[in-house]
């Protein structure tokens, strides 16, 4: 499946060009908030992990210098060609598949990896069904996410309140889970370990950077939109910017940063792989 988007899930063919321009980590920052992942699963060198929706890799080749191989699964060609041509690609072992169905037995990862994947399927709930699967017994889903930033900061909210209101609400909702993990995953039975394992750090963004992200549809909530639909959205963000932000371009500095939380399946489905 190469479609850019369905009614089921959003792939993520056409960001490969730009996507780790636009998702990286900032500079100095990737070794650190990888570690997370270590830290929070208690990953060792012989763990065996999985990483839903592996994209270019970004998580998965500085992971598996951590636990020596990390396994990856897409539906994105695109993007999984730019994981291969990274130093270290080798030791992530890929393959094309639909979250929904893993090609992989049941209890066979230590822990299983997903970063901002579950809001782009419909049937997210299916996804963590699989993902417990294939978890061992006493084995984790690690739910990495960004907080701060573009995408969270107040001093955004005019831009992104102006942009809602324009914008068809069919569109503006998330396909898939539309809660914060932390609220979802406890409803379906699964345990929150701890506390989580969270890097602080500060980026830089101006009022019109948020514009251009959004005219150039680098994010994955602008690609269902039509031109039309499009155009209202950038005039409306356009008026928020000369009513709220008098330098619209010149840069903030934002609190921001990476969160990891970890997870352990409901016991029910630990109970019948046993």
């Amino acid at each position: 499946m190469n479609e850019h988007s369905s009614p089921e899930c959003i792939v993520f063919d056409r960001a490969a060009d730009f996507y780790d321009a636009t998702r990286g980590f900032p500079q100095g920052q990737e070794a650190a908030a990888i570690a997370l992942f270590a830290a929070a699963g208690h990953l060792r060198h012989g763990s065996r992990v999985l990483e839903v929706g592996v994209g270019t890799g970004r998580v998965a080749v500085p992971l598996a210098r951590h636990v020596g191989w990390v396994y990856g699964v897409d539906l994105s060609r695109a993007m999984m060609s730019r994981l291969r041509a990274k130093a270290g690609a080798e030791r992530v072992r890929l393959s094309e598949a639909n979250a929904l169905r893993l090609p992989f037995r049941a209890a066979a990862f230590d822990a299983v990896v997903v970063v901002h994947v579950l809001h782009l399927i419909a049937d997210w709930q299916g996804v963590v069904r699989e993902i417990a699967r294939v978890l061992k017994p006493e084995g984790v889903l690690l739910c990495g996410e960004n907080f701060g930033g573009v995408l969270h900061n107040s001093v955004f909210e005019p831009i992104w309140a102006a942009w809602r209101a324009a914008i068809p609400q069919e569109k503006v909702e998330r396909i898939g889970l539309k809660q914060r993990v932390e609220e979802a995953l406890p409803s379906l039975g699964w345990r929150l370990l701890g506390e989580p394992q969270r890097l602080t750090y500060t980026v830089e963004r101006s009022p019109q950077s948020v514009y251009e992200m959004l005219a150039s549809r680098s994010w994955s909530n602008t690609w269902r939109l039509s031109d039309a639909e499009l155009e209202r959205g950038l005039a409306a963000v356009q008026a928020a910017l000369q009513a709220h932000y008098p330098q619209p371009e010149q840069p903030l500095s934002l609190s921001s940063g990476f969160e990891v939380r970890a997870f352990q399946p409901p016991q029910d489905t630990v109970n019948s792989q046993n």
